[in-house]
C-alpha cells in the first residue's frame, strides 16, 4: 500500500503532482497517440484495397478502348485510303482515261468557282480541247472523243461535280 500512496498525487508520464494516475496534458498526448495510431493503422489498411479498385477501374477503362479502337479501324482505314476517281461503280479503264477523269474533277472544281477551263486542258488520249456547253442555267464539260476511253460519254458539269460515265 505504500507503493500505491507513492504514485498517488503524481502523474505517471511526466511526474507533476495530480490528483489522478495522468495529468490532463498527458492524457491528451496519450489520446492523441492512440487516436494517430488507430488511424495509421486504418490507412494501411484502406490504401491496397482502394489502390487495387483504381488499378481495377484503369484496366477497365483501357480494355474498353482498345476493344472500341479495334471495332473501328476497318472504318478509319477506309477513309485513310485514297479515293478513286469515280464515285458511282466501278469501272475498267485505262490509264489515258484515268487522266481525263483527272481533268474532268479539275474542270469540275473551276465550274464550281465559276471559272471556265482554259486551253491547258485537253483529252489526253485525243489532244484535243474538253467541250463546254450551256445548258440553262448549268455548265457541262464533256470528253471530246468518249471512244478512246471505252465510253460512250464522259461528263462534268457545274450542278453535278462528281464525272459520269456512261457506256
Amino acid at each position: 500500500m505504500e507503493q500505491k500512496k507513492e504514485t498517488e498525487g503524481h502523474c505517471r508520464k511526466c511526474g507533476a503532482d495530480v490528483e489522478q494516475v495522468y495529468c490532463s496534458q498527458c492524457l491528451i498526448e496519450l489520446a492523441e497517440e492512440n487516436i494517430a495510431v488507430a488511424d495509421g493503422e486504418k490507412e494501411k489498411q484502406d490504401r491496397p484495397v482502394k489502390g487495387k479498385r483504381k488499378m481495377l477501374v484503369l484496366g477497365l477503362i483501357m480494355f474498353a478502348c482498345v476493344c472500341l479502337i479495334i471495332i473501328r479501324l476497318p472504318k478509319v482505314i477506309a477513309v485513310l485510303k485514297a479515293k478513286q476517281p469515280l464515285r458511282q461503280g466501278t469501272y475498267a479503264t485505262d490509264a489515258q482515261a484515268g487522266k481525263c477523269i483527272g481533268n474532268l474533277w479539275h474542270i469540275a472544281k473551276l465550274l464550281q468557282e465559276g471559272k471556265l477551263p482554259g486551253n491547258d486542258l485537253s483529252c489526253p488520249a485525243s489532244g484535243k480541247l474538253y467541250t463546254i456547253v450551256k445548258v440553262g442555267e448549268d455548265t457541262v464539260a464533256r470528253c471530246p472523243n468518249p471512244q478512246l476511253h471505252g465510253s460512250g460519254e464522259l461528263s462534268v458539269s457545274r450542278l453535278s461535280p462528281c464525272p459520269q460515265v456512261k457506256k
